[in-house]
């Protein structure tokens, strides 16, 4: 299987799959990508719209979770605690029962 570029997911596979898959608008697909190319910019200022269309959907994922890794490190780290305690709470009997 050969990962493809936004570029190319836009341009080459989804005209040939729009054919093929019944009630798919091929013009509601290629809205996306200007979309996301808008939204990247701005959580990735410093990517340019060449740099989303010849990136790879994988790069982009890969992209994505070091963001939330460097911005949310704190929350990460304190959420298994806060679940562990919830879990706590949830298996101690209730008062009055």
């Amino acid at each position: 299987m050969k990962e493809r570029k936004f570029k190319e997911l836009r341009d080459e596979i989804f005209p040939k799959v729009s054919g093929i898959l019944e009630n798919l608008d091929l013009k509601d697909i290629q809205d996306v990508f200007p979309l996301f190319q808008q939204k990247a910019a701005e959580f990735f200022p410093e990517l340019s719209e060449a740099d989303v269309e010849e990136a790879y959907p994988s790069e982009i994922e890969e992209l994505i979770q070091t963001w939330i890794d460097v911005n949310f490190f704190g929350v990460k780290k304190l959420i298994a605690p806060i679940l562990s305690l919830t879990k706590l709470g949830a298996s101690l009997p209730k008062n009055g029962s």
